[in-house]
């Protein structure tokens, strides 16, 4: 049986990506005034604390995708949608990695991000432009977008399988690291959504 947000990423594989920002001008500018709520706060810092073993076993399937030639994975339950690749628009005086600009999707302005940049990665120059994807993170009151090469698959996975993250990682890849996922057809590194999303939020604060 297919659960309700696999269906939705599914579907939204297949969509043609929307671009009308030029129209939104207003909503940009208060999507970037809008403050950190002190509870969305407190609610990460405290997500960000929980033992990692804890939190990893809550989880079962995750979503599966590639960028700069290496293999990431997400808890599926943390991300809210994919899409085919849009357009970015910058933001005047908002330049800071990894920070990249908007993005607008289905009517919706989203903050957009580098995750390579998070993850002191270099960009794949040799990817598919048509096989990128954006992957949305975070709540309805806060989330962000980033573009990836490719989106593989959602996938269940065993927990107890799971492998401490190598010590030899870059500084800021660590910080987002929960651990080593083997699979039959090749290991993924299961990144920490609430570490990537406050990271980019330090960009725009």
């Amino acid at each position: 049986m297919i659960e309700p947000h696999e269906q939705l990423w599914r579907n939204a594989l297949t969509n043609s990506p929307s671009d009308n920002l030029a129209d939104k001008k207003i909503g940009l500018t208060q999507l970037l005034a809008r403050p950190i709520q002190n509870a969305s706060l407190a609610q990460n810092t405290s997500d960000l604390a929980q033992e990692r073993a804890l939190s990893l076993r809550e989880e079962d399937t995750i979503l599966l995708f590639r960028i700069g030639g290496e293999r990431f994975a997400l808890p599926a339950n943390s991300v809210q949608n994919v899409f085919p690749s849009t357009t970015v628009r910058k933001v005047p005086h908002r330049t800071r990695p990894p920070f990249r600009g908007l993005c607008c999707y289905e009517g919706a302005i989203l903050l957009t991000g580098l995750l390579h940049v998070v993850l002191d990665m270099a960009i794949d120059e040799n990817a598919d432009v048509k096989l990128r994807r954006m992957i949305v993170i975070g709540s309805d009151d806060s989330s962000w977008a980033f573009e990836v090469d490719t989106v593989d698959c959602i996938r269940k996975v065993d927990p107890s399988q799971f492998r401490n993250a190598p010590s030899t990682i870059p500084k800021n890849s660590s910080s987002c690291t929960n651990c080593i996922i083997p699979m039959d057809d090749g290991d993924a590194v299961l990144l920490n959504p609430i570490a990537i999303q406050t990271i980019m939020e330090r960009s725009i604060q």
